[in-house]
């Protein structure tokens, strides 16, 4: 992964330096689980996190979820979901805001892949100190831009034992970006702008205006998630909507094509879903049978 992965390579040092989180107020349990945010130092600030655990017992294997571009560690209400879900089902997680999204302090400027692996790791040594955690029996789970995330990370950590990933974007490089921006010449104005001033605009087909870093940029552009996903030895789920216009089901087909080493990979297609998979279009079956199609195969593995 060029660059990028030499960089990532300074994670283990950079996870060193997390300091015990602090709580916010409101904390909860409901029906068995125990749902608690915080604060969680990584790279020098505060990130956002939600950690779900069984409200009893111990040993409890650990999910690290990765939400979307411009999404938020809820994603429509389906990472809470999710999250709910497993803790009735005995799985522990951990989810967080990446720069620039839901809760975070920082500008979305600083949300590159860098940045968001960084947090991930940092995530996962934090929840992995607590004493209700089995170390040995981590899993992933990855939306849209976050399936890319976990897809790199389980290249640059073998140690995550399973992965699900929702509608994955992992085209290499930056080749669905060169479209999705408005067309190659489109990308490479805005790659510049984010070059020269540090901030490119532009607004995504749901009327949202994100501020990109240069970085952005050159991150994705260094990246072969494709080739990572043939380092991936364990059991793989890519769970994907036949109707995603955004991340179209031929991305995720490459995805499963692409893990070659894995010893298990479980497609799933979601009839009728887009690429919000129910959870931002209040469609509660489709988005039930996400959920639960995730933590069965996760419980079944972790």
């Amino acid at each position: 992964m060029k660059q990028l992965t030499l960089g990532c390579l300074m994670l283990s040092l950079a996870v060193l330096m997390v300091s015990c989180a602090h709580d916010e107020p409101g904390a909860s349990g409901a029906a068995g689980i125990q749902s608690v945010n915080m604060m969680m130092p990584s790279r020098g600030v505060d990130v956002p996190v939600t950690i779900v655990t069984p409200a009893e017992g111990s040993a409890f294997p650990l999910v690290v979820m990765a939400h979307g571009h411009g999404g938020s560690r809820e994603e429509g209400g389906g990472y809470r979901m999710v999250a709910e879900t497993m803790a009735r089902h005995g799985i522990a997680s951990i989810r967080m805001d990446f720069p620039g999204c839901g809760d975070s302090i920082e500008s979305f400027t600083e949300n590159n892949l860098s940045n968001m692996l960084l947090d991930l790791q940092a995530a996962r040594e934090y929840a992995g100190s607590r004493a209700e955690i089995d170390e040995d029996r981590v899993g992933l789970l990855g939306y849209s831009m976050g399936g890319r995330l976990v897809v790199l990370l389980g290249e640059i950590d073998p140690s995550y034992k399973v992965m699900v990933a929702w509608t994955p974007a992992v085209a290499n490089g930056a080749e669905r970006e060169l479209n999705s921006l408005g067309g190659p010449d489109t990308y490479h104005t805005l790659k510049e702008r984010a070059r020269e001033t540090g901030i490119a605009e532009y607004t995504t087909q749901w009327g949202t205006t994100l501020q990109l870093g240069h970085r952005w940029f050159t991150d994705l552009e260094e990246t072969m998630p494709l080739e990572s996903l043939a380092a991936f030895e364990g059991p793989l789920l890519v769970l994907y909507g036949d109707q995603d216009d955004v991340v179209p089901p031929a991305t995720s087909e490459a995805a499963i094509a692409a893990a070659t080493n894995s010893n298990e990979v479980v497609r799933h297609v979601v009839a009728g879903a887009d690429h919000g998979l129910g959870f931002y279009t209040d469609q509660a079956e489709i988005a039930a049978e996400v959920v639960d199609t995730t933590v069965e195969f996760l419980s079944q593995r972790l």
